[in-house]
């Protein structure tokens, strides 16, 4: 298949405003955790779901913290040498634009608690690790059939995530992983230079 998906042609950058950006994860990532939080209560009486207050918590950080160190070493290359990962990079850097720090910030954080707390905290508990994770995969996806190799990495991502919470009973590492490889590859993501026509392969 050629060219880019309806909208977004071969090298032409569509940035959004970096302050839209950064309402519209607030709202969106905001609304997102207050289900997965109404959710809890409504289901077990408390706001806060069980891994928010209990686990191992320091084994969990360390857990995190060591997927995240493994995801960000091998995504960088993959970047640049998976043509698939290296359309999907460039596509999202050509819809975002140049993202600065504080958008990166904004959106790895959001992103990172609210789709613990809903995935993880309220949905892991009733439906498990296999549909949990296989519903998260399948929100990360986009019109073109591309994004495949974004929701692939997501699912397996989702994997190891609620492995974490399950094996230590606490979402501290989830949530850690997850904000630092949203911030580190979306920081990647911002400083790539849009090759004129580019296409995927």
């Amino acid at each position: 298949m050629s060219g880019d998906p309806e909208g977004a042609p071969g090298g032409e950058e569509t940035p959004l405003d970096p302050r839209v950006v950064r309402v519209f994860a607030l709202l969106f990532y905001g609304l997102l955790a207050g289900t997965g939080l109404f959710w809890v209560r409504v289901r077990t009486g408390e706001w806060w779901p069980e891994p928010f207050r209990g686990g191992d918590v320091t084994r969990s950080l360390l857990y995190g913290g060591a997927f995240a160190v493994l995801v960000l070493a091998a995504t960088g290359p993959l970047m640049r040498r998976v043509p698939w990962l290296r359309w999907l990079a460039h596509e999202m850097r050509r819809m975002l634009g140049p993202l600065d720090l504080s958008t990166v910030l904004v959106l790895a954080l959001a992103s990172g608690v609210a789709e613990e707390v809903f995935f993880r905290g309220a949905l892991l508990p009733v439906v498990g690790l296999t549909a949990s994770s296989l519903l998260f995969g399948l929100i990360h996806t986009g019109p073109d059939r591309r994004y495949v190799a974004w929701t692939a990495f997501t699912l397996v991502v989702g994997f190891a995530l609620g492995w974490i919470v399950v094996a230590t009973g606490s979402l501290a590492g989830a949530v850690l992983a997850h904000v630092l490889i949203n911030a580190v590859n979306l920081w990647r993501i911002g400083r790539l230079e849009v090759p004129e026509g580019f296409d995927d392969p």
